[in-house]
């Protein structure tokens, strides 16, 4: 089904064949054409490129099966399968295929990228504005976390940073922070054996049944450390929380082992 899906937005597509050096030029000028940096897509002896402006579906067909570069500046290798595609929008490409990164002995894949329209530091400044604020010691803003994450209809333990300083909310725009005292705080829900760490500050939208748009938490997956973008409660099962990482990864686990005290 998916790759119906796919080859019916080939349909109406600019095709440009002809070599690497057109196709390189091609693929350079979309990508400028959509704010993204210009060596993004570091493939070799590409053969097609492909992109319909009305759905936005791009594709890049090379010569060789794989392709893997290493991003110097970063030290990040990135693997580009023989056809890479996407969707392709102002600042972002999303849904790709075909695109891998490397991290430790794993390979993730590529899914989703974008430059932030605005300064994501002075998005959050803005969100600040206007917020409550609860200072004074840990009980305090404790309650504050626990009667939120209650309202939201989230598990209560969500969120078991130490000696928190600060909570924040903006009601208006859902944005919310808590500040602790360490630095770093890893916490190990007992009743999955799940290790999550919390760093000194934590943020995310609220809304209900739903925090996203989440920094400062990771969850420990064998050997690696991965960032927590989103924490739901699915509609269909309350019971239930899903945890999804900035890979596209996700987990879904019984409430239950949220609860406070666990």
């Amino acid at each position: 089904m998916a790759s119906q899906v796919i080859e019916s937005h080939r349909a109406g597509a600019e095709i440009v064949t002809g070599g690497d050096a057109v196709c390189q030029k091609k693929s350079v000028e979309l990508l400028e054409e959509l704010g993204l940096p210009t060596g993004l897509l570091p493939m070799e002896d590409i053969q097609e490129f492909g992109y319909n402006r009305a759905t936005g579906f791009m594709w890049l067909v090379q010569g060789k099966k794989k392709v893997e570069h290493t991003f110097k500046n970063i030290k990040q290798t990135v693997s580009y399968a023989a056809e890479v595609t996407a969707f392709a929008e102002k600042g972002k490409l999303k849904k790709i295929t075909g695109v891998k990164t490397k991290e430790l002995m794993l390979w993730f894949s590529v899914v989703e990228v974008y430059v932030p329209e605005a300064s994501p530091d002075k998005t959050i400044e803005g969100h600040r504005a206007g917020a409550e604020v609860v200072t004074g010691g840990d009980a305090i803003c404790r309650k504050k976390s626990v009667e939120l994450l209650e309202e939201l209809g989230l598990p209560k333990g969500l969120l078991p940073m130490e000696d928190i300083q600060e909570f924040g909310y903006n009601r208006a725009t859902g944005f919310m922070w808590l500040v602790q005292w360490k630095k770093k705080v890893e916490h190990t829900f007992k009743k999955i054996k799940q290790t999550v760490s919390y760093a000194a500050e934590v943020t995310a939208f609220a809304e209900k049944g739903k925090l996203k748009k989440i920094t400062g938490v990771k969850t420990k997956e064998l050997m690696l450390w991965l960032s927590v973008v989103e924490v739901y409660v699915p509609e269909a099962s309350l019971e239930k929380v899903t945890f999804k990482t900035g890979t596209g990864l996700s987990d879904t686990f019984d409430a239950a082992a949220f609860a406070l005290g666990e």
